[in-house]
């Protein structure tokens, strides 16, 4: 099996993930090559900046019905665990993840589940995301998509609402009663940005806050097409939201993401080679 790295279109920390994946690659006993390829690879589905240009490598390969292989920022150690799939980063994708799990594995990347937190505020945070992303296919202006969800939390609740923007995708909003959290940077790191999740509930509709905010015990409600959709609530029960028994949900996605050393040696590469042959 031949694969393409497309490293020209990578986000700048991308370089070492890149090297440790063609490592993996061939330690797996694939090739890497510059053309004639059987599957590519690209940095993430962010069709914005640096990578836009993987969007029309992603389109094309859809439209061929062939593999493409996704590297994503993971949600469990931020810039140490990297997401890597098959032809999405949520949960559609494919990152086989469905059997021969490892129940020691999060122990073994030294993250845990916090307890179900019952001491947070009595506020509902509604989490965005880059618009600019394909994990917002399909939907309307995240503007809308942020009024939408306030009408449908204001037929259950009149609990106080707090949006906050995508650190790189701004929304403008005007919206009674509801208050506008920017995010800060985080001094000394290459992209992350403060978030207290001790709300009421986490709203979201597929992107990484409804994952970190399930792990640090809070409700959330999101999209099917959410990583976190398996231990999320329904938005009728936003006054009372439930997070259910999470361990094996947990274990699973301790499945989707690995560290630099991990992917040298050809471990997701491995997890993936039977959804690759079968495509």
């Amino acid at each position: 099996m031949r694969f393409k790295i497309h490293k020209t279109n990578g986000a700048l920390n991308s370089a070492p993930v890149f090297a440790a994946l063609e490592q993996g690659i061939k330690n797996t006993g694939f090739s890497v090559v510059d053309s004639g390829q059987d599957v590519d690879v690209i940095w993430s589905v962010l069709w914005h900046g640096r990578m836009q240009a993987n969007q029309l490598i992603y389109n094309q390969c859809r439209a061929k019905r062939k593999p493409i292989m996704i590297i994503e920022v993971g949600n469990l150690i931020r810039g140490t665990t990297w997401r890597i799939s098959l032809d999405h980063i949520h949960g559609l994708g494919i990152f086989g993840n469905s059997e021969n799990l490892d129940q020691a594995r999060p122990k073994m990347l030294g993250v845990e589940l916090k307890p179900v937190d019952d001491d947070r505020n009595n506020k509902i945070l509604i989490a965005c995301q880059h618009e600019r992303s394909l994990q917002w296919e399909g939907q309307s202006s995240m503007a809308e998509w942020v009024k939408q969800k306030v009408a449908e939390i204001r037929k259950f609740t009149d609990k106080s609402v707090v949006v906050r923007p995508h650190p790189r995708s701004p929304v403008s909003l005007n919206i009674q009663g509801v208050t506008v959290e920017q995010p800060k940077k985080i001094p000394n790191s290459y992209d992350s940005f403060d978030i207290n999740y001790k709300y009421h509930c986490v709203i979201n509709h597929n992107s990484g806050p409804a994952v970190q905010a399930a792990i640090s015990g809070i409700p959330v409600i999101c999209d099917h097409t959410s990583l976190a959709f398996d231990v999320s609530d329904v938005i009728e029960n936003i006054n009372r939201p439930i997070l259910p028994d999470r361990t094996q949900w947990f274990v699973k996605l301790c499945h989707t993401e690995w560290t630099v050393q991990e992917i040298s040696t050809g471990v997701p590469i491995q997890r993936l080679v039977t959804a690759l042959k079968n495509y």
